[in-house]
């Protein structure tokens, strides 16, 4: 079920703690993530929204203060907590100057910990976007013309489920809302559009942020970028020769949409590849792992919605 629990990214070296956290964690239904570095937790936050980080004070590669600079800066919108087992004034002032925004001491117990995420997770926020979907759903349903019946009888979903969430009372899962947006025929991103005239951003060519990935060709041209007013991305993905996009599978909520401006693409969906040329699009839930690569011996430019949940 989407909205109904955090992400949380776990960030400790200490194997046996990490594995703990997460037990406890995933146990009690959220979705989490682990780590060991503050270099591994960007690359992580780079690909994936977190709620919240739990971040060891005491890390082999990065200062904590300085990590929690850091990890702010590529996820703003990221709670940090810290974990550490020396407390101080000093490192709690510290810390929270730094933008962490609560602490941890070890060892602590498991009411301890999910006490402390419960308590830094915006349950407000996340009915209000409960809310404004079931909005979305019911003005699109009434524009078509579409009574609920009708609706439930196309969806396959019962009339009481598709009631509640038009009035924000249940969260549903991505498979519902794209059953709910098929039986609608539309996109499901139209469920999650941004309202109209709140904000207007202009980023003028040469100023967009440019993300260049080390001894390759490969780069990531943002046009839009997440973060605290909206969560999609679309971006123009640069790839040489016979390169591929990551180096490793990547998953997260919500959509991917994507669109191969030249070149030839090959998109490997878990065990199942694309091949895309140009003008070719592609749509899947990005839940399943997958990456792209150039499928000829040229540079290749694709370019990437992203809608998260």
């Amino acid at each position: 079920m989407i909205f109904d629990k955090a992400n949380i990214l776990v960030v400790d070296d200490d194997q046996d703690l990490s594995d703990f956290i997460v037990e406890i964690l995933v146990k009690d239904g959220y979705k989490v993530s682990a780590v060991t570095n503050i270099n591994d937790s960007l690359y992580k936050l780079k690909n994936d929204i977190f709620d919240i980080v739990l971040l060891d004070l005491k890390l082999p590669d990065v200062p904590g203060e300085e990590g929690i600079a850091e990890i702010k800066k590529v996820s703003p919108h990221s709670k940090v907590i810290i974990l550490t087992g020396y407390p101080s004034v000093e490192s709690a002032v510290s810390t929270m100057k730094n933008g962490a925004i609560d602490y941890l001491k070890k060892p602590f117990k498991n009411e301890e910990l999910l006490e402390i995420i419960q308590n830094n997770v915006n349950l407000d926020v996340k009915n209000n976007i409960l809310t404004k979907l079931g909005e979305k759903i019911k003005l699109i349903r009434k524009g078509k013309g579409v009574k609920i019946k009708q609706l439930s009888a196309r969806s396959g979903l019962t009339e009481s489920s598709i009631s509640m969430i038009e009035n924000g009372k249940i969260s549903p899962s991505i498979t519902t809302i794209n059953k709910i947006a098929m039986a609608l025929s539309v996109h499901p991103i139209e469920f999650f559009e941004i309202e109209k005239h709140k904000k207007c951003v202009v980023t003028r060519k040469g100023e967009r942020e440019r993300l260049q990935f080390e001894n390759t060709n490969n780069a990531l041209e943002y046009l839009i970028r997440n973060g605290k007013d909206t969560k999609n991305e679309i971006f123009i993905s640069i790839l040489g020769p016979n390169e591929k996009s990551f180096e490793e599978f990547i998953t997260h909520d919500g959509y991917k949409f994507g669109y191969v401006l030249n070149g030839a693409v090959d998109v490997i969906l878990g065990n199942e590849t694309v091949r895309l040329s140009e003008g070719d699009t592609i749509y899947f839930e990005a839940i399943v792992p997958h990456l792209w690569k150039s499928s000829e011996s040229r540079e290749s430019n694709t370019l990437w919605v992203v809608s998260r949940n």
